[in-house]
């Protein structure tokens, strides 16, 4: 997998079965937080318009104030822009390489939420990736890579107004999340450059395809999960949502890393 190429797209409907949360019935909202806080992601079907989509939103988070949003603070993701522009990749009908939404802020938000309103003719498959499989199998296979990616400063997100931090970054609360970006708007530290190339190995092994229909769509801790999209042709036409969880509401951010070797290869401990 190099900075260009992503994986095969195969989606044979398994992952938005594996992750479905039931939206009917007056407890859905405990069964979506209990999906965040154990698998760090949700997929959902069944929600056809704007207004419903904003509903869910805004029950689980306070929206996120993003440059590109719309006044009632979704976001309107199709291909308006050139692939070339400058941080606007989003907004076209190129391929996304697995990033963190908002990487360049100091606090990325909590949540991302996204729905599909329109598929492409062709293409447009999401990616997704568990940073906390990422985490597990680099700090595994390569002890070296994770020490080093796991330390400070090591990469620059954004322009001018970015943030400098770690590609995994050890929380407060022991946990860890992850912040990445491979497109024009990273700088690597010089000594993570040859780790970052094995980081995106270990990605292509972990990252899954969901082809997402109208009504169909996802809810992730973007702290644990990295999304990307396959080009694509044709009307493709996403809402997209980001936002901090309510006040009150469980799911913390980031994830526990389980291995053991973590506390000889870091000299951090694991939760």
């Amino acid at each position: 997998m190099d900075e260009t190429t992503l994986p095969p797209a195969i989606d044979d409907g398994s992952l938005l079965i594996r992750y479905l949360v039931d939206l009917h019935g007056s407890d859905f909202q405990r069964r979506l937080l209990s999906a965040l806080s154990g698998d760090g992601l949700a997929t959902f079907t069944g929600i056809l318009d704007r207004g419903a989509f904003a509903r869910l939103a805004r029950g689980l988070a306070a929206l996120y104030p993003h440059p590109d949003a719309d006044p009632d603070g979704l976001t309107l993701l199709h291909a308006r822009e050139s692939g070339e522009t400058l941080g606007k990749r989003g907004f076209s009908d190129a391929e996304l390489l697995p990033h963190t939404e908002r990487s360049c802020t100091m606090v990325p938000p909590h949540l991302l939420m996204l729905m599909c309103l329109t598929p492409g003719l062709h293409g447009g498959e999401t990616l997704l990736i568990d940073g906390r499989s990422v985490a597990e199998d680099l700090a595994r296979t390569e002890p070296e890579s994770w020490r080093v990616l796991s330390g400070p400063r090591t990469a620059y997100f954004g322009g001018a107004a970015g943030h400098a931090g770690s590609i995994f970054e050890h929380l407060s609360s022991g946990r860890w999340m992850i912040r990445l970006r491979l497109d024009e708007l990273v700088r690597f530290a010089p000594q993570a450059l040859p780790h970052v190339a094995i980081l995106r190995k270990v990605i292509g092994r972990h990252t899954k395809t969901l082809l997402l229909e109208p009504g169909q769509g996802f809810i992730l801790d973007n702290t644990r999960w990295l999304h990307g999209r396959r080009s694509f042709q044709g009307p493709r036409t996403m809402l997209r949502a980001l936002g901090e969880l309510r006040e009150g509401l469980s799911p913390e951010r980031g994830f526990p890393v389980l291995l053991t070797d973590l506390e000889r290869t870091t000299g951090k401990g694991c939760t």
